[in-house]
C-alpha cells in the first residue's frame, strides 16, 4: 500500500524545529548533569589494608595560612575549621577576633603556597561540596547554609531558619549524592540569647530550602558526616558520638550510642573502607563497628584539633585543623594508606 505524503505547513514545520531544539537542549543539560555526577569524585575498589603506615607523623603546614591584620600577623588565638578538597586545592575557614557571631574567611591553600582569601566576609564554620562540585558552608553569620560561587562572590543563602528564625550558629554540613543536606546546628558561635529554643540536626531534601528535624535531643551537636554507602549517618555531639540509619529517601532512623569510649569530640571524616576519622585530644580511628584500631597523636605543642577531610593527588592524605595560637593554630597533614573523603 502506497502511504500518501502529507506536506508540512510553514508553521507547522516551526513548531517540529522549536520541539526538537527543546529535546536537544533538555539532552544537553542531561549530559551536563551526567557529566557533573562523574567528575565527582568516588571511592576506588577495595580491598583495603591498614589504614595507618608504620610511624606516620603529623605536620604542620607552616604556610597554610597568611600572616595579616586579620590574624595579628599570625599570633591570633582562634579558630581553623571546615577542610574540604575541591579542584586541587584545600579550603578551610579561619575565625578573627569579635563577639559572637565572630567574623571568619574562607582560605584557599594550593600545594605548599601560602593560602590565598577566597572569601573575606564568609562567615562560615563547616565546608563541604555536593556533587556537582560546589562548594558550601555553615554560616555563623546569616544563621543558615550558603553556596559559594567564584572567589570574592557574596555566597548564596540556601536554607535560612527554622520556625521563623535563624539557626543558632550551623556548624557542620555533608551531602549525599542525591542532593539531601544533613547540618548540625549548637549555639557554639550564636548570637545571644540564641535564636532556636534548642540545638538540632536538621535535613533538607533536595531542591528544597525547608529543613526537618532529624534530632533535637542531642546536647550541643557538632561533627557530621555519612558513610561511603551512605546508609549511615554520623555524629559527634558534647554526649559522644551517634549513627542513625538513613532511608532511601533521605530519612533517618533513632539514634545509636557510637563508639560509648569516646565522649564529645568535633568533626569527622570516613575513608573509603569505612573506617571513621574522629577529632578529639588526638585523631581517633575507628572501624564500622566502632572498635579503635589506631590513634594519629598531633604533635607537641598543636593546638586543639577542630576537623579534617582527605586530599591529595589520590586522597591519601588526611588534612587536619586545629584552633589555638602560633604553629598550634592552622593546618596539619599526615599521608595514609587508604583514600578517604574530601570533607
Amino acid at each position: 500500500m502506497t502511504k500518501a505524503c502529507t506536506l508540512m505547513s510553514p508553521a507547522g514545520r516551526a513548531r517540529s524545529r522549536l520541539g526538537w531544539m527543546v529535546r536537544l537542549a533538555a539532552l544537553a543539560v542531561s549530559m551536563a548533569q551526567m557529566g557533573n555526577v562523574r567528575a565527582a569524585w568516588s571511592c576506588p575498589a577495595g580491598p583495603f589494608g591498614h589504614p595507618v603506615p608504620p610511624g606516620a607523623q603529623i605536620t604542620h603546614l607552616d604556610n597554610a595560612l597568611p600572616r595579616d591584620a586579620f590574624n595579628q600577623n599570625g599570633n591570633l588565638n582562634a579558630n581553623v575549621e571546615g577542610p574540604v578538597w575541591l579542584a586541587g586545592s584545600l579550603y578551610v575557614s579561619e575565625f578573627g577576633q569579635g563577639a559572637a557571631p565572630p567574623p571568619s574567611r574562607v582560605l584557599q591553600i594550593t600545594g605548599d603556597n601560602t593560602g590565598v582569601v577566597f572569601s573575606a566576609t564568609a562567615g562560615t564554620n563547616g565546608l563541604a561540596t555536593n556533587r556537582a562540585g560546589k562548594l558550601h558552608g555553615a554560616s555563623h553569620k546569616v544563621g543558615g547554609i550558603v553556596r559559594f560561587g567564584a572567589a570574592g562572590e557574596e555566597p548564596t543563602v540556601i536554607v535560612a531558619g527554622f520556625q521563623g528564625q535563624r539557626f543558632n550558629s550551623p556548624n557542620d554540613l555533608t551531602f549525599r549524592s542525591d542532593g539531601t543536606l544533613y547540618f548540625t546546628d549548637p549555639t557554639w558561635q550564636a548570637p545571644s540569647p540564641p535564636p532556636q529554643a534548642k540545638t538540632r540536626v536538621y535535613r533538607v531534601a533536595p531542591g528544597s530550602h525547608t529543613a526537618k528535624v532529624v534530632d533535637a535531643n542531642r546536647s550541643q551537636p557538632n561533627g557530621i558526616t555519612l558513610s561511603p554507602d551512605e546508609k549511615t549517618l554520623y555524629l559527634s555531639t558534647l554526649d559522644g558520638l551517634f549513627k542513625y540509619a538513613v532511608a532511601a529517601d533521605g530519612t533517618v532512623g533513632s539514634p545509636t550510642r557510637f563508639a560509648r569510649q569516646i565522649g564529645g569530640a568535633d568533626g569527622m571524616v570516613v575513608d573509603c573502607a569505612g573506617n571513621l576519622y574522629v577529632t578529639s585530644t588526638d585523631v581517633i580511628v575507628l572501624n564500622p563497628a566502632g572498635k579503635e584500631i589506631d590513634r594519629l597523636p598531633m604533635p607537641a605543642g598543636a593546638g586543639s584539633v577542630t576537623n579534617v577531610a582527605f586530599g591529595g593527588a589520590k586522597h591519601k592524605t588526611l588534612f587536619i585543623t586545629a584552633m589555638g595560637q602560633g604553629s598550634g593554630r592552622g593546618v596539619f597533614k599526615v599521608d595514609l594508606k587508604v583514600p578517604g573523603m574530601p570533607y
